[in-house]
């Protein structure tokens, strides 16, 4: 863990004794308790790279305009940068206190701070695009976050490059509360000798706010898509989802949604459970993905020996899959129904002798629909144009039984 400064510690002394400790592990010291055991670690690392010009300096690399733009438009934390700079502006007193969003490969994207502080983080290479991962800046905050994905701070002389000796900086991982996946550092940095200790609270308030405004911002993307896009969604004649550019969920009709699927592709069929293979079409801030129908006959093979199960053959890659007995069940009556199809009032006669039962028709007929995908269409529920379900006599025989009635009616 990296040093714990009290608001009472003499900074002064503190920079005194970090700097011979510094000196005594150079000279092959055993570090002693409190430096730092991820800041000797990294040191570590840093020496094994056998690039000795990292003890005067950092590397100042530095990607290009059009990679930073890109960077950027892809990290879910744009939705937070101005939020973030103004709170920032608003709470921070140290008129030297620079602000610095990083992408998880160290990558400056955004920065903040006053007028007085900005020329001496030119100086340094604190720029938007500058890299500050542990290849490029040795050990720093950032560097460490980005390694062992927990807040920290580096202060002084625990900086491996000397041309950082003059600097705190501290990091805080930022993370998209949809999928928990670290996408972003918060960092902070300013004159060693100006360091509050309330900095590493600070750079924690703002990634916590950062997560939440990236929440807020996809709330607002899902309702205006469901919002412009209902009308098309609507107008499908039969299921079909609405979805944003990263494949999150905004609406479902005709199916229960799944939360997520894979991101749309201009022209690229997909797989969605539920659906069956799907084409998508641009829909304004996002997508609307329906079942693409097969291209040619697709043939469903249900076996009915032992556990049931469908094998499916046609428009894509063959499959098969596990069937509950009530799930077979409903299949057959659809293939004895045609292209006519059944009501759920129809299907609630044929399974339980009445037609009270429609809310467990539906239930049953939306958990087959995201086994078997596209297999089954809807309103009436029926077999997919173009599908073809094959079942032996025998097999079919055995599984209703002497009597006529399916077996799978009291399960």
């Amino acid at each position: 863990m990296t040093i714990s400064i009290q608001a009472t510690t003499d900074l002064t002394e503190l920079a005194r004794e970090i700097n011979r400790d510094r000196e005594a592990i150079m000279s092959g010291a055993t570090p002693p308790p409190g430096f730092g055991d991820d800041v000797v670690e990294s040191w570590t690392r840093v020496q094994a790279g056998g690039n000795p010009s990292t003890v005067d300096d950092h590397h100042r690399e530095r990607i290009g305009r059009d990679e930073l733009e890109a960077r950027r438009a892809a990290n879910p934390i744009r939705h937070a940068i101005e939020t973030l700079r103004r709170v920032f502006a608003a709470s921070a007193d140290d008129p030297m206190m620079a602000l610095g969003i990083f992408d998880t490969d160290g990558v400056m994207l955004w920065r903040g701070g006053s007028r007085s502080v900005l020329p001496e983080a030119d100086r340094l290479g604190l720029v938007e695009g500058s890299r500050w991962d542990e290849e490029c800046a040795a050990t720093t905050a950032v560097g460490l976050a980005i390694r062992n994905r927990r807040p920290c701070r580096i202060f002084g002389a625990q900086h491996y490059s000397r041309s950082l000796h003059e600097l705190y900086c501290t990091a805080a991982p930022i993370h998209d509360p949809r999928t928990g996946e670290m996408v972003a550092i918060a960092g902070l940095a300013g004159p060693a000798m100006n360091m509050q200790p309330a900095a590493s609270t600070l750079t924690a308030a703002l990634s916590t706010l950062s997560e939440h405004e990236v929440t807020l911002a996809h709330q607002r993307t899902l309702a205006e898509l469901r919002y412009r896009g209902c009308a098309q969604l609507a107008g499908l004649h039969g299921p079909g989802l609405l979805v944003d550019d990263d494949g999150w969920v905004a609406e479902g009709r005709g199916c229960t949604p799944p939360v997520r699927v894979a991101a749309p592709v201009e022209e690229m069929r997909q797989f969605v459970p539920g659906l069956g293979i799907c084409v998508v079409e641009r829909l304004g801030l996002g997508w609307l993905v329906r079942p693409a129908g097969p291209a040619g006959p697709v043939i469903a093979d249900l076996d009915l020996d032992g556990e049931p199960a469908i094998t499916v053959t046609g428009d894509d890659a063959p499959w098969r899959t596990v069937l509950t007995p009530r799930h077979a069940q409903i299949l057959l009556l659809l293939a004895d129904a045609g292209e006519h199809g059944l009501t759920s009032q129809q299907l609630s006669q044929m399974l339980f002798g009445d037609d009270k039962h429609t809310v467990s028709v539906r239930a049953e007929l939306s958990r087959l629909r995201r086994v078997v995908g596209a297999l089954v269409a809807s309103r009436p529920y029926r077999l997919a144009p173009r599908v073809e379900l094959r079942v032996s006599p025998e097999q079919r025989r055995a599984f209703e039984g002497p009597t006529g009635r399916r077996r799978a009616a009291t399960h």
